[in-house]
């Protein structure tokens, strides 16, 4: 093995938890959003972020009209019509509060810095670049991660599982698919994916959910400092 590489949300740090930390606490000091009872204004959101995300996922929209679009329409369910700037006011302030809100962790960075001692290491995610390169910056993985060995779905104009995009790595490490190992909490963008183009692949499966397909994980772990024993 000379490469491994890595997903970031919800593999390098919890994205789903502090996703909603941070909506919620924004949703509750909004003007218009707090007249709502909170968990039914935010199981509305999810649901159109969710129904509404193959726009982005697409390439129909850009990032900014979905995410202007899921807001508009969850409040469009409460009866109350939100503009484009409002929408767009909104989830520029969502951005900097969200980046601003990560923290680096310790043990994820001594870990990669053990790993980087015997292993190429680089990033493939899927995302928009402006929450993705913040993401990186704010968690302390730039100085792991260099620009050159990150490649990002909204920058590069592909989105795992596409072959391609992995490729794109292969390629700048000058390494084989049977010498990479992908890791990852997607089944098929981190383990699916990979997996076709030749690589291995670890699943981080935090919550315990099912396999989608009968391709075989080289290893399921539940968090990525298990991965170290793997090694």
């Amino acid at each position: 093995m000379k490469l491994i590489l890595f997903d970031l949300d919800d593999t390098l740090f919890d994205f789903a938890t502090t996703f909603d930390v941070v909506l919620k606490k924004l949703f509750a000091a909004h003007p218009v959003i707090s007249r709502y009872d909170a968990d039914a204004f935010f199981e509305t959101f999810q649901h159109y972020s969710n129904e509404l995300y193959y726009l982005y996922e697409q390439r129909i929209s850009t990032v900014e009209v979905y995410r202007n679009r899921r807001l508009i329409e969850a409040l469009a369910a409460f009866q109350y019509t939100m503009t484009e700037e409002e929408a767009s006011d909104f989830n520029q302030n969502y951005i900097r509060e969200y980046v601003r809100s990560l923290q680096p962790d310790p043990a994820v960075q001594m870990l990669l810095n053990r790993l980087k001692e015997r292993y190429q290491l680089g990033i493939i995610t899927n995302g928009p670049h402006d929450m993705q390169e913040g993401k990186l910056e704010r968690l302390g993985l730039m100085e792991l991660f260099p620009s050159e060995q990150v490649w990002i779905s909204n920058v590069v104009g592909l989105a795992k599982p596409d072959p391609q995009i992995y490729q794109l790595a292969l390629d700048h490490f000058q390494v084989q698919a049977e010498e990479t190992m992908f890791v990852g909490d997607s089944w098929e963008a981190d383990v699916a994916g990979p997996i076709r183009v030749g690589m291995q692949a670890v699943w981080v499966n935090k919550y315990g959910k099912a396999p989608q397909t009968d391709v075989k994980p080289h290893a399921i772990i539940s968090n990525i400092h298990e991965l170290i024993d793997l090694l």
